[in-house]
């Protein structure tokens, strides 16, 4: 018990790596040691994630800045042949990038700390799909399959997840993206009966290999092909659709889509159906 005790006392931040021993009986004792092992797993886990999302959020928040000093710098170098007009578009181009990064990671760090959505309310989903759908994007979206589909959350939180499924998909098509949303009865398990609410994002661009279909939702995850922050992403986006999704009681999965590209889907629990009044007699 002593060696545990001095192995736990001397375990620091910088080794985070070492375990203490675990004697060769099955007692308690032994169990204690296993059971911190396990604790210490967990913590060194947590602390490399946390250094790699350091590093990455350092690296992505250096790229636009390094960006607009490098526009002026040259701009500078040479004002009699610059196009300051231009200039000016791309620096406000790379400042509303690091803007949505700042604005994505503000929000992921909310969101982790808190276990759930407050002041939770009904939402018409299908308005929250056609507002974001009525927004300027670089390509028109289809929103004939959106159907009438109430869910409970936060319509502010809903509609982010919306505008980041959007904006992934038509920075990834080639021309087409298209919308839906329908409650569904669940006929699997136990929930025979019940009902969910889907939400679908559909794209005719290079869609997203098998291999990558879970890391897509990775903070900063990087795609060895097709849809990688190379096309404009900060690789933010899919990681709050996720975050959202979860904090609503749903879940996200991305799959091929009838339009040749990729299909995320979201799937909510359908909220209450109204009662009826009584009828009077």
């Amino acid at each position: 018990m002593n060696e545990i005790t001095e192995r736990v006392e001397s375990i620091t931040a910088s080794t985070l790596h070492e375990r203490v021993p675990v004697p060769p009986s099955h007692g308690e004792v032994a169990q204690l040691a296993r059971t911190m092992n396990s604790m210490l797993d967990r913590i060194e886990s947590a602390s490399i994630r946390q250094r790699q999302f350091v590093s990455d959020a350092s690296h992505e928040l250096r790229s636009p800045v390094s960006s607009i000093r490098t526009e002026l710098e040259v701009a500078l170098l040479h004002p009699e042949v610059t196009d300051w007009q231009e200039v000016a578009r791309n620096v406000l181009a790379e400042d509303a990038r690091l803007e949505r990064i700042v604005t994505d990671l503000l929000f992921l760090a909310r969101l982790d700390e808190q276990p759930g959505p407050d002041r939770i309310g009904e939402v018409d989903l299908d308005a929250v799909v056609a507002g974001e759908a009525s927004r300027r994007r670089r390509c028109a979206i289809d929103v004939s399959a959106v159907q009438p589909a109430r869910v409970r959350g936060r319509a502010d939180e809903l509609s982010r997840l919306v505008g980041h499924l959007l904006d992934n998909a038509c920075r990834h098509a080639s021309d087409r993206v298209a919308v839906g949303t329908e409650a569904v009865e669940v006929d699997g398990g136990n929930l025979v009966g019940e009902r969910t609410v889907l939400l679908w994002v559909d794209d005719d661009g290079p869609g997203v290999p098998a291999d990558q279909r879970e890391a897509v939702f990775e903070r900063f995850a990087r795609l060895e092909e097709g849809r990688s922050r190379d096309s404009g992403g900060a690789g933010l986006g899919l990681a709050v659709v996720r975050r959202i999704a979860q904090r609503h009681g749903g879940m996200v999965s991305v799959g091929d889509s009838p339009l040749g590209g990729a299909r995320f889907e979201v799937r909510f629990p359908a909220a209450p159906a109204p009662v009826a009044p009584p009828e009077l007699a």
